[in-house]
């Protein structure tokens, strides 16, 4: 009866991973799902962390020097962080947005409420600012905010986080 239990929940959980997350993946989701109270702001960093960089699995993306579990742009940390854009400073932030996801987590809720205060809580166009700043209205940074729509109602429905 055990083993029957636990064949139909791997069944199940099998059937139902449309986002082919694993276990490793729910328990960094979670963990990002804790880091605010807000709801929103909650779903939209676990959404860009499975779209960005499936949840860890791709840190770094050298053609668009973009870093992290969030992959946030090196020129905009940088300058956020009012920082000299430098090869030396490049590359250790970089490094940091990689090694440390605490750090990389901080990059991205700025860059979220960055956008969220020029867009006035429209988070279509939050999420696609995300990915293409100002170029929002771009079939790009449509199809982009359509997807992490996507994703956060698999998340919610889904997943049940």
């Amino acid at each position: 009866m055990r083993f029957i239990t636990i064949f139909l929940l791997l069944l199940n959980f099998t059937f139902a991973n449309s986002l082919n997350l694993t276990k490793t993946d729910l328990v960094i989701l979670n963990k990002i799902k804790s880091l605010t109270d807000e709801p929103i702001m909650k779903y939209s960093l676990m959404a860009i962390a499975i779209k960005e960089s499936s949840v860890g699995k791709n840190i770094a993306n050298f053609s668009s020097n973009d870093f992290g579990l969030f992959q946030s742009n090196i020129k905009t940390v940088l300058s956020r962080q009012y920082i000299n854009d430098t090869p030396a400073n490049r590359k250790y932030f970089a490094l940091k947005l990689i090694n440390d996801v605490g750090f990389a987590t901080a990059n991205a809720i700025i860059e979220l409420e960055y956008w969220r205060s020029v867009h006035k809580d429209n988070w279509v166009k939050i999420w696609s600012s995300y990915n293409t700043g100002f170029s929002y209205k771009s079939d790009t940074g449509y199809l982009y905010a359509k997807s992490i729509l996507e994703i956060i109602k698999k998340l919610k429905n889904e997943y049940k986080l």
